[in-house]
C-alpha cells in the first residue's frame, strides 16, 4: 500500500487497521480497541470522507499494540500518533453496550455507537464537530435541543464530567446543529 493521504479516508482506516492486526496476528497477539472520533464516522456511519487520525482507547497490552501502531507508522510515512488514545479522558466510563464489532485477524476493533459518539461531540462542543452533529442528530431522530442534552447526560450519567459546559451551552450547539438540519431540507 502506498502511503495514505495526510488524511486518511475511510480506506485507508481500514487497510492501516488491518495491517496493525496483521503485525499482532503474526505474532499470535491480539489487541482490543476503542474508537471514537472522526474515524467512527467515517467507518461505521460512511459520513465522513477523511480524519486526521483514529483516537481509541486501548483495552489490550500497549507495549505490543504501541510496536504495530509505530511498525504501520514507519512503513507509511505516517505520524506516530496517527491511531492514538487521547480521547480516553473524554470517554463515558460507562460500557458502550450498542458498540459495532469489526474483527480482524489480530485486532478487534469496537466503534462507537451513535449515543455514545453525539454525547462525545456535544461535550466537546467544537465548530470542526457540527457536521457530525449533523449527521448523528438525523440518524438518532434528535429534534430539539433538550433531546440532545438528555443523551448527553444519559451516556455520561454520573459521572457527567465536572468540566463539562453548562447545559445553556449545550442546548445553545443542539440549536445551531437543529438549525444546520434544517437548512438542509433532509429530515
Amino acid at each position: 500500500m502506498t502511503a495514505p493521504d495526510p488524511e486518511p479516508s475511510r480506506q485507508d482506516i481500514v487497510d492501516l487497521l488491518t495491517e496493525v492486526g496483521a503485525y499482532l496476528h503474526a505474532r499470535s497477539w491480539t489487541a482490543t480497541i476503542y474508537v471514537a472520533g472522526g474515524a467512527t464516522m467515517a467507518l461505521l456511519l460512511d459520513a465522513r470522507t477523511v480524519t486526521r487520525d483514529v483516537d481509541a482507547v486501548f483495552r489490550s497490552d500497549r507495549g505490543q499494540l504501541g510496536a504495530a501502531i509505530a511498525d504501520v507508522a514507519e512503513r507509511h510515512g505516517l505520524p506516530t500518533e496517527w491511531l492514538n488514545d487521547h480521547i480516553a479522558a473524554v470517554l463515558p466510563s460507562a460500557e458502550d453496550d450498542e458498540a459495532t464489532e469489526l474483527v480482524l485477524p489480530g485486532l478487534v476493533v469496537l466503534l462507537s455507537s451513535e449515543r455514545h459518539l453525539l454525547a462525545m461531540k456535544m461535550l466537546a462542543g467544537r465548530e470542526r464537530d457540527v457536521p457530525d452533529l449533523v449527521v448523528l442528530f438525523r440518524r438518532l431522530g434528535i429534534i430539539t435541543p433538550g433531546e440532545a442534552v438528555a443523551v448527553t447526560e444519559q451516556v455520561f450519567g454520573p459521572d457527567y464530567p465536572g468540566h463539562a459546559p453548562p447545559v445553556e451551552h449545550l442546548e445553545a450547539l443542539a440549536e445551531d446543529v437543529l438549525t444546520r438540519l434544517r437548512g438542509t431540507g433532509v429530515r
